[in-house]
């Protein structure tokens, strides 16, 4: 927990008492709390630490509108920009050095369907943004203000527009 903490807490840059009025620094150590205790395995305690980690989780999602689940797994590095609609599917995995903007939903293509998105590593992901399905984002990836992506991104592409399309590969 306190590693990927600290890789998270570089990507702000130098700490200042002003990073703790950072609702997305709320919300990622939240978040890493809440990870750590979906894996923890002593019966008592456990159950009352997943209880105060749900509390913590529902106060972060009402105060900063950040709702990610304990059960999303999201690698070292991870950098929430602003605050505000960001919402993760419980079955998502994440890699490294991922960025995400307000506005972005990772989630399901609705109507019963299931499965989420993976996505690699070194991915930006633009304000308003909707990543829908059971699909892979490749490692090294752009993905534009407002997109909706519905389908596998290769690595190194930036995606745009509705529904997104590769504009640039490198």
């Amino acid at each position: 927990m306190f590693s990927n903490l600290k890789a998270d807490f570089k990507r702000y840059g130098k700490f200042t008492p002003y990073l703790l009025f950072e609702q997305g620094i709320w919300a990622t150590i939240v978040f890493r709390f809440g990870s750590w205790v979906h894996t923890f395995k002593v019966p008592i305690l456990s159950l009352v630490l997943k209880a105060f980690a749900f509390f913590l989780s529902k106060i972060i999602e009402i105060t900063t509108g950040i709702s990610i689940p304990a059960s999303v797994k999201i690698g070292k590095g991870f950098y929430i920009g602003h605050f505000g609609g960001i919402i993760v599917n419980p079955h998502a995995v994440i890699g490294e050095n991922f960025s995400i903007s307000p506005g972005v939903i990772i989630g399901t293509r609705a109507l019963g369907r299931t499965g989420a998105a993976r996505i690699g590593d070194n991915v930006y992901v633009g304000v308003g943004a909707k990543i829908l399905g059971d699909i892979t984002i490749g490692n090294n990836v752009r993905i534009g203000a407002n997109s909706v992506v519905i389908k596998d991104v290769p690595d190194d592409a930036t995606v745009v527009g509705i529904p997104g399309y590769i504009i640039k590969k490198v």
